[in-house]
């Protein structure tokens, strides 16, 4: 019983960790091929040559990310938000509303959405990092999605992300009509944005360009000169102010703690002038004679009553010789030593 329940909850955290996972792909950017012309089914039909004509007007182009063949395409660009590796396998694609029908059942819901299979390492995507599939009439493998997703030009597309299981859906966005060459990116957090043609990053982080002040401002400043003196001007001028603000501070707390403690502070220091003076000027006990010349006489007055510092010597030495046997000879053994004779 110890080891299914430990079998159970290792399953149950794992599928845990998975779900927790597969909620951190976000949709991240999205081109939709603008030029009806530049359609790799459409470009079939025409002559090889005008098709090639085509597909290398196509490649002057910066928002038309070529897939494996070469060719331009449609593609939407999921990204791992989080700092883990994740794998995005067997998860579906959807720009299929009806997908959005509860009634629905998961092999329902299937048909109308395109799996990304397993296989492929390229699946298995690092933290903050991005994959991008490519819209077409044909599934090429891995990265191409099938026709059960479309991206029309000129409207709108709603596109959505579902989890392994066809029900839980991790993210979804609606994406506007978007003009030839434009793609719509996330920026920080749910921000959306258009993006021009020059300004289009598969495969990497977005960045917001869309900001007329600060393009200004680099064409105008293109060595950064101004940029420094108004940084330095903004250090500069907040310090001042800081000191101004401190000085000022210091100034009013000491006023108000000169008012609060002049009440306390004066009586005390009086009481301790006024024994300052006394011991200068003498008491009225001392008639007027300073204090230290008072009590040094007081002091010389009792040492000369007690009899001084030294004792009246007669000069005369009082030690008298007593003889003692602390010095005989005998005492210093402990038995006398016989002398034997030999006959």
């Amino acid at each position: 019983m110890k080891k299914l329940f430990s079998i159970l909850s290792f399953l149950a955290v794992s599928v845990g960790t998975f779900a927790q996972g597969a909620h951190d792909f976000k949709i991240n950017e999205v081109f939709v091929l603008g030029c009806p012309k530049c359609c790799p089914a459409t470009a079939a039909a025409d002559s090889s040559a005008v098709a090639g004509d085509m597909v290398k007007d196509c490649q002057k182009k910066p928002a038309f990310y070529l897939d494996e063949y070469g060719e331009p395409a449609s593609w939407i660009e999921i990204e791992n938000t989080s700092y883990s590796t994740h794998e995005i396998r067997n998860c579906f694609i959807a720009t299929d509303r009806a997908v959005l029908n509860p009634d629905l059942s998961a092999p329902e819901r299937e048909q109308l959405m395109s799996i990304i299979p397993a296989g492929d390492p390229r699946t298995l995507i690092s933290g903050k990092q991005r994959i991008t599939f490519f819209v077409g009439n044909r599934n090429r493998g891995t990265l191409h999605t099938t026709g059960a997703v479309q991206l029309k030009a000129g409207e709108d597309n709603w596109i959505a992300i579902y989890d392994g299981n066809a029900v839980d859906l991790l993210d979804s966005v609606t994406i506007p009509a978007l003009q030839p060459g434009q793609t719509y990116a996330r920026l920080n957090g749910n921000t959306w944005q258009v993006c021009e043609a020059s300004e289009a990053t598969p495969n990497g982080p977005n960045q917001e360009y869309h900001n007329d002040k600060i393009r200004e401002f680099k064409e105008k400043d293109p060595y950064g000169f101004a940029m420094t003196l108004m940084c330095m001007a903004v250090v500069f001028t907040c310090l001042a102010i800081l000191f101004l603000f401190f000085q000022g501070f210091g100034l009013i707390i000491a006023k108000l703690v000169g008012k609060v403690a002049k009440p306390v502070v004066t009586p005390v220091v009086e009481a301790g002038e006024r024994v300052v003076e006394a011991a200068k000027q003498g008491t009225t006990e001392t008639k007027g004679i300073p204090m230290e010349t008072y009590t040094a006489v007081i002091g010389l007055a009792l040492h000369e009553y007690f009899g001084g510092t030294h004792d009246i010597e007669s000069g005369i030495l009082t030690i008298n010789h007593e003889q003692t046997s602390w010095a005989d000879k005998s005492h210093e053994l402990r038995t006398i030593p016989q002398l034997h004779h030999n006959n």
